[in-house]
């Protein structure tokens, strides 16, 4: 390290194959590492930390700031710890504004103090690396969990497996939190390398020794084989397919389900197979480790209570730190004493629910239908086959905690299923389901799609007086709602004329169904019009040719002078959901009892529930009132000022800029925009998706200043959902249209 005071220059890497946000340390005028010859590396200092350079590099590549430095010996408030670094230097570190105060706009100077703010806070942390934060992280998470009302979900067997690990020296903590953070099962432990646990085998004995590691040599009662067989090398398995007498000419995948499948021909398999894969070590596991299920059980739970999101494992505790999200404070006490769950059991429940949906989820995202299906019908189809054998079939929960159930989550899958079914040529099995979901009182806020498919499906099956009664049905039920209703209203009318519903075809909504939206034309021709997929187009733009989707021609059309000098975002649902998450930030944050169980939530359990509306409506309602004489622009600036970066619920923080929301504020009107985020709180989920593909704005004299806009190629039809969005903003005072592209 030079000495202290030595100037050091700061290079950003962005082309880092390990950290595309890296900020290299070298005393020389040169652009990278690599770029350095062999007498030279001795001159690279090394690296800023990622979690503080996570947070500067953006302000770097903006053009916000730039960094000076100095090498120091001595601790400072401003110096860091260098990554990669043959010694324990430190450099201090000042940034400068790239460009006059003056001349910055408000969110790039509260961007730049946030951010630094951020990153000297993160220097706190660095020095003790990443791992060492996930270990200290979890354990103040246990404590949290032990001394609030979930305490009772952590069983006598778990705590005391915790409490044990807990006792474990430092290396032997860090070599089990690395084990718990990768998605092997059995380890060798000669393949074990860590920097920062210098003597692995003491580690890993000591593990062993309290129970927390558990040897290979040994054979758990009802012990799952696979994990065993995934360890082995693709020699090994050959082997062990040889001497139990097996053709080992396949792949590694099915070589496995091949040696697994003979096993359970035999009573004996099992011992077998074990004492087989022993044979491969010589009789021994040759360092072979895994950790204690009972431990994985338990730091399993505790991630979920901690995070409330089955996604998330350890690393999710420094999501933060390196500059993934940003977690709103918490002005309500995180310990109220409420619980999500009443017993372990209903939480083992939940979760194991939880695991045969990701299972669906991972079938279809593979493109295998087949396997999803055959899921659903072991696991599901059955559950809502008996939904119409219970009288009194309810929730435990009546508000937004019934999203904590399995049958909210079974419901869900249903849902799934039954489009699979009717994919697969069976509607007569998806009325049957439908019907049956429809009879009990199961996740309600799923009833507008579950009618809409039936009604669907009826007609398709010929059955239309039917299909008529469940319109008239659905449409007197108050949880079908947006899309779902507009959807049921136009096949009720088109059926109606064939059964001669004469009260449908008066009904009052009729105008509505009937209403199109005025048309904005465009001829233009497809570069793969004959192609089904998204249409691309050809333009000349300032720069030369250039390829565009249907969106970004239209925005373009709309910026000429005499389509009305538009300016314009293609957003969807984005941009009126940030609207609605800047002027709510208060009230989504607000301290209701119940909602926020832990710091790392970026918004409250009840939202897009009704429950969210109920616990606030005298704070919506004074939102609202102040929204209607002309706050919005103050509300907006004031939040953006106070939580820029920060994750708040629907709000995009580089969508648009604080100048160009507030021109949106001011071009839509105070009446229109109270209108449209008042339905937006009443039903956040319901108006999540849906909303026209690209809002406009303009500074003119002229009317509108607002327009909102769904572009469609050719042949393309406007879905009930988009048709409910277009209706919606008409009766709000917004001008909308449909813009045609065609050749």
């Amino acid at each position: 390290m030079p000495k202290d005071g030595t100037p050091v220059k700061v290079v950003r890497e962005k082309d880092n194959p390990v950290d595309s946000r890296a900020l290299l340390c070298t005393s020389l005028s040169a652009p990278s590492a690599k770029l350095l010859g062999a007498e030279e590396l001795g001159n690279v200092l090394g690296y800023l930390p990622r979690q503080v350079s996570t947070h500067l590099s953006p302000l770097i590549d903006e053009g916000l700031i730039f960094l000076t430095a100095w090498s120091r010996s001595t601790m400072t408030n401003t110096a860091f710890h260098l990554e990669g670094s043959s010694t324990d230097g430190m450099i201090e570190l000042c940034a400068s504004l790239c460009s006059p105060k003056e001349v910055l706009r408000e969110e790039q100077h509260m961007l730049v103090a946030s951010a630094w703010s951020a990153a000297s806070q993160a220097s706190e942390d660095a020095h003790a690396g990443l791992q060492e934060v996930i270990r200290r992280r979890f354990w103040s998470a246990v404590g949290r969990i032990r001394c609030s009302a979930h305490a009772h979900l952590l069983n006598t067997v778990e705590v005391c497996i915790l409490e044990t690990f807990h006792k474990c020296s430092l290396p032997a903590q860090r070599l089990a939190f690395r084990l718990l953070q990768r998605k092997a099962i059995w380890f060798r432990t000669p393949s074990l390398q860590y920097s920062e646990i210098p003597h692995i085998e003491a580690a890993v004995d000591e593990l062993q020794e309290r129970g927390v590691v558990l040897s290979g040599d040994n054979r758990e009662v009802d012990e799952n084989m696979e994990a065993r067989l995934s360890a082995l090398k693709s020699d090994e398995l050959v082997i062990l397919s040889e001497r139990l007498g097996l053709d080992h000419r396949n792949t590694r995948k099915k070589l496995i389900g091949k040696i697994l499948s003979s096993s359970r021909d035999s009573s004996d398999g099992g011992q077998l197979l074990f004492h087989t894969w022993l044979s491969i070590f010589n009789g021994r596991s040759s360092g072979m480790v895994r950790l204690c299920p009972v431990l994985l059980r338990s730091v399993q739970v505790v991630n979920y209570l901690t995070f409330l999101r089955p996604d998330c494992g350890l690393q999710s505790f420094v999501l933060q730190d390196v500059g993934v999200i940003r977690y709103p404070p918490h002005r309500s006490s995180l310990e109220d004493g409420s619980t999500l769950f009443t017993s372990r059991s209903d939480l083992d429940a939940y979760l194991s629910v939880i695991a045969e949906a990701s299972a669906v989820d991972a079938a279809l995202d593979a493109g295998d239908e087949k396997t999803a299906l055959k899921i659903l019908d072991t696991n599901i189809f059955p559950w809502v086959n008996s939904c119409s054998n219970v009288l009194i079939h309810s929730l435990k929960h009546q508000n937004f905690r019934r999203r904590f159930e399995p049958d909210w989550i079974r419901a869900k899958m249903a849902t799934i299923g039954i489009t699979l079914l009717e994919r697969h040529g069976r509607p007569t099995d998806a009325v049957a389901m439908l019907t049956r979901l429809l009879s009990c009182p199961i996740c309600p806020e799923r009833r507008g799609t579950w009618y809409l498919r039936l009604v669907i499906n009826l007609s398709h099956l010929g059955r239309l007086s039917e299909a008529t009664r469940a319109c008239h049905r659905a449409l007197q039920d108050p949880w079908v709602r947006c899309g779902d209703r507009l959807g049921i209203q136009r096949r009720a009318l088109r059926l109606a004329r064939k059964v001669k519903s004469w009260g449908t075809l008066g009904a009052r909504w009729r105008s509505d169904i009937l209403w199109e939206a005025p048309i904005d034309s465009i001829r233009a021709r497809a570069l793969n019009g004959s192609v089904r997929e998204k249409k691309r187009y050809c333009t000349i733009s300032e720069v030369g040719e250039a390829t565009v989707s249907v969106e970004e021609l239209a925005i373009m059309h709309y910026a000429e002078e005499d389509a009305g000098s538009w300016r314009g975002v293609h957003s969807e649902s984005r941009a009126w959901m940030t609207l609605f998450g800047l002027l709510f930030a208060d009230v989504i944050l607000s301290p209701v009892p119940g909602v926020f169980h832990g710091p790392f939530q970026s918004a409250p359990l009840d939202l897009c529930t009704d429950s969210f509306v109920e616990a606030r409506r005298d704070d919506i309602t004074k939102l609202l009132f102040e929204i209607r004489r002309g706050k919005g622009t103050k509300i907006i600036r004031d939040v953006w000022r106070r939580y820029y970066g920060t994750a708040i619920y629907g709000v995009s923080w580089v969508l648009l800029s604080l100048d160009e929301l507030c021109d949106i504020i001011l071009g839509l009107g105070d009446v229109a925009l109270a209108e449209v985020m008042g339905l937006i709180a009443e039903d956040t989920s319901g108006w999540t998706g849906g909303a026209p593909d690209l809002l406009l704005w303009r500074q003119s004299s002229c009317e509108p200043k607002v327009k909102a806009v769904e572009v469609k190629s050719k042949n393309d039809q406007l879905s009930d959902q988009q048709r409910a969005w277009l209706l919606a903003l008409r009766d709000a005072g917004v001008t909308v249209a449909v813009c045609r592209v065609s050749f």
